[in-house]
């Protein structure tokens, strides 16, 4: 079986997530990260608010990565924007590479596109200014 990576299971949840099934969605991120303690309540939260983007924004139609930032080789954070029929989601994705492998180590979706693009503005200012 091949090692799993960042790039594999971000994949893997956007592809489960384009199935449109919300409940699998939450419960393979959570398999995906066994550090990660979700309460009974926080799941069925996490499920209505996936289900709640879904049925509002239509079906997934792909998704880009926006942004992959690197701290070390050990972790990476990804961030997606997610397309659907009406609108679009922000996915992010948190990896940490420990001794048996790559795991997710935290995730994160919403639909505030606005703080979104103001961090992308502020950092493609910063780079900018920098050069």
């Amino acid at each position: 079986m091949a090692q799993a990576t960042p790039e594999t299971i971000a994949s893997s949840t956007l592809e489960d997530l384009k199935k449109g099934d919300a409940k699998q969605v939450i419960e393979n991120l959570i398999a995906k990260a066994p550090l990660v303690t979700v309460s009974a309540a926080e799941k069925t939260n996490l499920i209505n608010t996936l289900n709640t983007f879904l049925s509002s924004y239509g079906e997934v139609e792909g998704w880009d990565l926006i942004l992959s930032r690197k701290a070390s080789s050990r972790y990476v954070q990804q961030s997606y924007m997610v397309y659907q029929e009406k609108y679009a989601l922000h996915f992010e994705m948190k990896f940490y590479r420990g001794a048996d492998g790559w795991i997710l180590s935290g995730f994160k979706f919403n639909d505030a596109l606005d703080e979104l693009a103001d961090a992308q503005f502020e950092n493609d200012l910063a780079r900018s200014l920098a050069n």
